[in-house]
Protein backbone atom coordinates (compact mmCIF):
# COMPACT_ATOMS: atom_id res chain seq x y z
CA UNK A 1 0.00 0.00 0.00
CA UNK A 2 1.32 3.30 -0.33
CA UNK A 3 2.76 4.95 2.51
CA UNK A 4 1.64 8.41 3.57
CA UNK A 5 2.45 10.26 6.79
CA UNK A 6 -0.97 11.82 8.73
CA UNK A 7 -0.84 14.05 11.68
CA UNK A 8 -3.85 14.62 13.83
CA UNK A 9 -2.71 17.69 17.22
CA UNK A 10 -4.49 18.52 20.77
CA UNK A 11 -2.82 21.64 21.72
CA UNK A 12 -4.79 21.78 25.64
CA UNK A 13 -3.15 18.45 26.25
CA UNK A 14 0.08 18.78 24.27
CA UNK A 15 -0.97 15.49 22.75
CA UNK A 16 0.18 14.51 19.37
CA UNK A 17 -0.82 11.05 17.70
CA UNK A 18 0.99 10.36 14.81
CA UNK A 19 0.39 7.27 12.20
CA UNK A 20 3.70 6.34 10.40
CA UNK A 21 4.62 4.54 7.29
CA UNK A 22 0.28 3.91 7.01
CA UNK A 23 -2.32 5.18 4.44
CA UNK A 24 -4.32 6.08 6.87
CA UNK A 25 -6.96 9.27 8.30
CA UNK A 26 -6.21 10.00 12.21
CA UNK A 27 -9.56 11.92 13.18
CA UNK A 28 -9.58 14.32 15.77
CA UNK A 29 -11.08 12.45 19.33
CA UNK A 30 -14.83 13.28 20.55
CA UNK A 31 -15.14 13.93 24.29
CA UNK A 32 -16.68 11.58 26.56
CA UNK A 33 -18.00 12.00 29.83
CA UNK A 34 -15.54 10.84 32.48
CA UNK A 35 -16.48 7.96 34.56
CA UNK A 36 -15.01 4.92 35.81
CA UNK A 37 -15.74 2.99 33.31
CA UNK A 38 -16.12 -1.17 33.58
CA UNK A 39 -12.89 -1.59 30.81
CA UNK A 40 -10.76 0.62 32.96
CA UNK A 41 -10.90 -2.52 35.30
CA UNK A 42 -10.13 -4.91 33.45
CA UNK A 43 -7.71 -3.60 30.49
CA UNK A 44 -4.22 -6.09 30.26
CA UNK A 45 -1.24 -3.90 31.88
CA UNK A 46 1.00 -2.92 28.62
CA UNK A 47 5.26 -2.14 29.69
CA UNK A 48 7.09 -0.26 27.60
CA UNK A 49 9.26 -2.54 24.87
CA UNK A 50 7.45 -5.83 25.86
CA UNK A 51 5.22 -7.68 23.55
CA UNK A 52 1.59 -8.57 24.09
CA UNK A 53 0.35 -11.73 21.91
CA UNK A 54 -3.29 -12.54 21.87
CA UNK A 55 -6.12 -14.17 20.50
CA UNK A 56 -9.34 -11.39 18.74
CA UNK A 57 -12.50 -13.33 19.16
CA UNK A 58 -16.02 -12.29 19.62
CA UNK A 59 -16.24 -10.93 23.33
CA UNK A 60 -19.18 -8.80 22.95
CA UNK A 61 -22.89 -10.39 22.59
CA UNK A 62 -24.99 -8.67 20.30
CA UNK A 63 -27.90 -6.60 21.44
CA UNK A 64 -30.61 -4.35 20.37
CA UNK A 65 -28.43 -1.56 19.53
CA UNK A 66 -25.64 -3.43 18.66
CA UNK A 67 -26.69 -6.21 16.38
CA UNK A 68 -23.07 -7.10 15.56
CA UNK A 69 -21.13 -9.77 16.81
CA UNK A 70 -17.69 -7.63 17.97
CA UNK A 71 -14.16 -7.91 19.22
CA UNK A 72 -13.04 -4.96 21.52
CA UNK A 73 -9.94 -4.84 23.54
CA UNK A 74 -8.24 -2.59 26.25
CA UNK A 75 -4.99 -2.47 27.31
CA UNK A 76 -3.45 0.10 30.26
CA UNK A 77 -0.22 1.85 29.96
CA UNK A 78 1.77 4.27 32.47
CA UNK A 79 4.03 7.01 30.98
CA UNK A 80 6.71 8.22 33.66
CA UNK A 81 7.17 11.69 31.44
CA UNK A 82 6.56 13.17 28.32
CA UNK A 83 7.51 10.51 25.61
CA UNK A 84 7.63 9.89 22.36
CA UNK A 85 5.93 6.35 21.63
CA UNK A 86 5.87 3.33 19.00
CA UNK A 87 2.40 1.39 19.24
CA UNK A 88 3.32 -1.60 16.30
CA UNK A 89 -0.22 -3.64 16.19
CA UNK A 90 -0.13 -7.01 13.89
CA UNK A 91 -3.17 -9.13 13.06
CA UNK A 92 -3.80 -12.17 11.48
CA UNK A 93 -5.61 -12.27 8.07
CA UNK A 94 -6.16 -9.68 5.67
CA UNK A 95 -8.93 -7.96 7.32
CA UNK A 96 -7.37 -5.86 10.42
CA UNK A 97 -9.53 -4.04 13.40
CA UNK A 98 -11.61 -1.73 12.93
CA UNK A 99 -10.06 1.21 14.89
CA UNK A 100 -7.52 2.18 16.94
CA UNK A 101 -8.36 4.70 19.78
CA UNK A 102 -6.73 6.14 22.84
CA UNK A 103 -8.26 7.17 26.06
CA UNK A 104 -6.57 9.25 28.57
CA UNK A 105 -7.20 8.23 32.50
CA UNK A 106 -10.20 9.53 32.82
CA UNK A 107 -11.79 7.85 30.06
CA UNK A 108 -11.83 10.67 27.23
CA UNK A 109 -11.22 9.51 23.68
CA UNK A 110 -7.50 11.60 22.84
CA UNK A 111 -7.28 10.55 19.39
CA UNK A 112 -8.00 7.50 16.94
CA UNK A 113 -6.69 5.55 13.87
CA UNK A 114 -9.53 3.83 11.30
CA UNK A 115 -7.35 2.88 8.31
CA UNK A 116 -3.32 2.85 7.44
CA UNK A 117 -2.77 -1.01 7.22
CA UNK A 118 -0.60 -2.54 5.11
CA UNK A 119 -0.97 -6.43 4.61
CA UNK A 120 2.00 -8.93 4.44
CA UNK A 121 1.26 -11.87 2.31
CA UNK A 122 3.78 -14.42 3.33
CA UNK A 123 2.98 -13.87 6.53
CA UNK A 124 -0.67 -13.34 5.56
CA UNK A 125 -0.86 -10.40 8.51
CA UNK A 126 -1.72 -6.68 8.85
CA UNK A 127 0.84 -4.62 10.41
CA UNK A 128 0.23 -0.52 11.91
CA UNK A 129 2.95 1.38 13.56
CA UNK A 130 1.25 4.40 14.94
CA UNK A 131 3.72 7.46 16.84
CA UNK A 132 2.17 8.78 19.91
CA UNK A 133 3.99 11.98 22.30
CA UNK A 134 2.03 11.52 25.08
CA UNK A 135 2.79 13.47 28.49
CA UNK A 136 3.60 11.95 31.82
CA UNK A 137 0.18 9.90 32.67
CA UNK A 138 -1.72 6.88 32.43
CA UNK A 139 -3.46 5.84 29.08
CA UNK A 140 -6.11 3.18 27.66
CA UNK A 141 -5.43 2.20 24.30
CA UNK A 142 -8.30 0.02 22.78
CA UNK A 143 -8.51 -1.95 19.39
CA UNK A 144 -11.93 -3.51 18.39
CA UNK A 145 -13.48 -4.77 15.21
CA UNK A 146 -16.92 -6.24 13.85
CA UNK A 147 -17.10 -9.92 13.20
CA UNK A 148 -19.31 -11.86 10.40
CA UNK A 149 -20.00 -14.88 13.05
CA UNK A 150 -19.06 -16.27 16.63
CA UNK A 151 -16.32 -18.48 15.54
CA UNK A 152 -13.99 -15.93 13.72
CA UNK A 153 -10.82 -14.97 15.54
CA UNK A 154 -7.37 -13.60 14.76
CA UNK A 155 -3.98 -13.39 16.63
CA UNK A 156 -2.51 -10.40 17.65
CA UNK A 157 0.67 -8.84 18.65
CA UNK A 158 1.16 -5.56 20.73
CA UNK A 159 3.95 -3.68 21.26
CA UNK A 160 4.81 -0.21 22.84
CA UNK A 161 8.17 1.11 22.67
CA UNK A 162 9.81 5.05 22.65
CA UNK A 163 12.07 6.94 24.51
CA UNK A 164 12.30 9.89 26.52
CA UNK A 165 10.99 13.10 24.32
CA UNK A 166 13.56 15.46 25.53
CA UNK A 167 17.48 15.33 25.19
CA UNK A 168 20.33 15.29 27.58
CA UNK A 169 22.24 18.63 27.09
CA UNK A 170 25.92 19.18 27.17
CA UNK A 171 27.04 22.47 29.41
CA UNK A 172 30.78 21.71 28.32
CA UNK A 173 33.28 19.75 26.61
CA UNK A 174 37.40 20.67 27.25
CA UNK A 175 40.44 19.22 27.04
CA UNK A 176 41.42 18.22 30.82
CA UNK A 177 45.06 18.14 30.70
CA UNK A 178 47.19 16.24 27.47
CA UNK A 179 45.47 12.84 26.51
CA UNK A 180 42.08 13.62 28.55
CA UNK A 181 38.56 14.92 28.11
CA UNK A 182 35.98 16.57 30.87
CA UNK A 183 32.40 15.99 29.87
CA UNK A 184 29.71 18.04 31.37
CA UNK A 185 26.26 18.28 31.07
CA UNK A 186 22.72 19.13 32.62
CA UNK A 187 21.21 17.08 34.95
CA UNK A 188 18.07 15.14 33.44
CA UNK A 189 15.01 15.02 35.76
CA UNK A 190 14.31 11.23 36.53
CA UNK A 191 16.88 9.40 35.04
CA UNK A 192 18.94 6.93 36.68
CA UNK A 193 21.72 7.38 34.77
CA UNK A 194 24.03 8.22 31.80
CA UNK A 195 25.68 6.46 29.14
CA UNK A 196 28.36 8.24 27.53
CA UNK A 197 29.77 7.50 23.81
CA UNK A 198 32.62 8.52 21.77
CA UNK A 199 34.11 8.03 18.17
CA UNK A 200 37.34 8.85 16.60
CA UNK A 201 35.03 10.55 13.82
CA UNK A 202 32.00 12.54 13.42
CA UNK A 203 30.25 10.24 11.28
CA UNK A 204 31.62 7.41 12.41
CA UNK A 205 31.02 4.33 15.47
CA UNK A 206 30.41 5.86 18.93
CA UNK A 207 31.04 3.24 21.51
CA UNK A 208 29.86 3.24 24.91
CA UNK A 209 32.92 4.39 27.16
CA UNK A 210 31.46 4.99 30.63
CA UNK A 211 28.26 4.63 32.59
CA UNK A 212 27.70 6.83 35.48
CA UNK A 213 24.46 7.48 37.99
CA UNK A 214 21.82 9.99 37.94
CA UNK A 215 24.01 11.73 40.38
CA UNK A 216 26.61 12.42 37.89
CA UNK A 217 26.69 15.28 35.74
CA UNK A 218 30.90 14.97 34.43
CA UNK A 219 33.02 12.46 32.85
CA UNK A 220 36.81 12.39 32.34
CA UNK A 221 37.84 10.36 29.91
CA UNK A 222 41.64 9.30 29.88
CA UNK A 223 43.89 8.01 28.23
CA UNK A 224 43.42 9.44 24.84
CA UNK A 225 46.20 10.05 21.40
CA UNK A 226 47.51 13.35 22.24
CA UNK A 227 46.48 15.64 19.88
CA UNK A 228 43.65 13.87 18.40
CA UNK A 229 40.11 15.38 17.82
CA UNK A 230 37.44 13.22 19.74
CA UNK A 231 33.37 13.36 19.32
CA UNK A 232 31.23 12.41 21.83
CA UNK A 233 27.38 11.98 22.68
CA UNK A 234 25.61 11.59 26.05
CA UNK A 235 21.90 9.72 26.48
CA UNK A 236 20.06 9.13 30.16
CA UNK A 237 18.09 5.75 30.88
CA UNK A 238 15.75 4.98 33.42
CA UNK A 239 15.30 1.43 34.54
CA UNK A 240 11.09 0.61 34.00
CA UNK A 241 9.71 -2.86 34.52
CA UNK A 242 13.09 -4.38 33.81
CA UNK A 243 13.49 -2.49 30.99
CA UNK A 244 16.21 0.37 29.96
CA UNK A 245 14.34 3.48 28.19
CA UNK A 246 16.52 5.85 27.04
CA UNK A 247 15.99 9.74 26.26
CA UNK A 248 16.97 10.82 22.85
CA UNK A 249 20.35 11.17 22.53
CA UNK A 250 22.26 14.59 22.96
CA UNK A 251 23.96 17.04 19.69
CA UNK A 252 27.53 15.96 19.27
CA UNK A 253 30.69 17.71 20.80
CA UNK A 254 34.10 17.32 19.98
CA UNK A 255 37.47 18.06 21.50
CA UNK A 256 41.06 18.10 20.29
CA UNK A 257 43.32 16.41 23.28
Amino acid sequence: MENLKTMWKKTACAIMIVAVLVTGILTPAQTTQAAVYSWMRTAKTMYLNRTINGTARNNVKPTLMDPYDCYDDYFYVKIPARMELYLSISVEGTSPFDFIRVYNNSGNEIGSVYSGWSYNRSSNRCYIKIKMNLNGGSYYIRQADIYRSNSEKHRYSVRLTGQFANAVSFSGLRKAYSGAAKLTWRRFSGVDGYEIFRSTSARGTYRRIATVGRGTTSCTNRGLRRNARYYYRIRGYKNINGTRVYTKTSATRSVRV
